[in-house]
């Protein structure tokens, strides 16, 4: 193989690659908008202080919903102050009998399609929950608060300039092991709750921007006693609390990650690539000289 004939694959190869692997990238922009459109998400539960409350506030009449997550709250005035589209699924442990010993199993489920959702405004806090039979409750709660310096939440790479921020303050899941669907054979079955940890931060975003998340994020729920009990689930989040309309996408940190793979192996192809043509440029090269010597 000549020097020009390698040159020329080296130009052909540098010039097409991109542009090839340039569409697969935006095939996958557009499969992640579409994802985005049409996921779902879920609301929160609250109490004024960390103290994990025992029951839920009192509201009007739900309202129904066949959505699995879709969800709008309004005001006293009229006014949206809560918009959030999300899927969620929970992983309880209890206590179950078989052949008369006591064993702990796992229930795994998701939000059923026929359920309720409820809410509070506030102008710092947002009370959320959804209800759905027999006996379940998930409670959250969003505030608003004053950061000093930068905010670095938990879930983020970013740092945020912004002193005003929203997160997840709370989660309280209440569930029925007396519902024999997902708690075959529960010892002592009856109401019973999980909390999230009162310490933890979530979602913490700028005020006026909207957390997504496309990937899993689950939150332990603890028991009373502190012992963990449960998880959430949350995927393909759009969450927008104290606020009319959803703003501009604060991503979350599992989603970053993900985005940065494909740039990688794109970089890591062309790398391969350029490698393998200087290689064969040099052979080429070596046995050009070898023919000349020979002559």
């Amino acid at each position: 193989m000549s020097s020009f004939k390698i040159l020329t694959f080296l130009t052909v190869i540098l010039a097409v690659v991109p542009v090839l692997f340039g569409q697969d990238l935006a095939l996958d922009e557009s499969n992640l908008d579409e994802v985005m459109a049409t996921g779902t998400m879920e609301p929160p539960m609250s109490s004024a202080t960390h103290a994990h409350p025992t029951t839920a506030p009192k509201h009007p009449t739900p309202t129904p919903t066949l959505s699995e997550g879709n969800y709008t709250l309004k005001g006293h005035n009229g006014k949206v102050c809560f918009r959030a589209m999300f899927e969620t699924s929970f992983k309880v442990m209890y206590a179950a009998k078989e052949n008369g010993k006591t064993v702990m199993k796992t229930a795994s489920f998701g939000l059923p399609a026929t359920h309720a959702y409820q809410g509070i405004c506030g102008t710092k806090m947002i009370h959320f929950w959804i209800t759905w039979k027999p006996g379940y409750i998930l409670n959250m709660t969003f505030i608003e608060k004053g950061v000093n310096g930068t905010i670095e939440p938990s879930s983020e790479i970013e740092e945020m300039k912004e002193t005003q921020a929203w997160e997840l303050e709370s989660i309280k899941f209440t569930y029925s092991t007396g519902d024999k669907k997902h708690f075959l054979n529960a010892e002592k079955p009856g109401i019973k709750n999980a909390y999230s940890n009162a310490t933890a931060i979530y979602f913490r975003t700028p005020i006026n921007e909207t957390f997504t998340c496309i990937s899993q994020s689950t939150i332990p729920l603890l028991e009373s006693n502190m012992k963990k009990i449960a998880n959430v689930t949350i995927s393909k989040a759009k969450i927008q609390p104290f606020a009319q309309n959803y703003g501009a996408e604060y991503t979350c940190a599992s989603d970053l990650a993900k985005n940065n793979v494909v740039p990688i192996a794109v970089g890591a192809a062309l790398a391969g690539l350029l490698l393998i043509v200087i290689v064969a440029y040099f052979i080429g090269r070596r046995n050009a000289r070898a023919g000349y010597e020979s002559v």
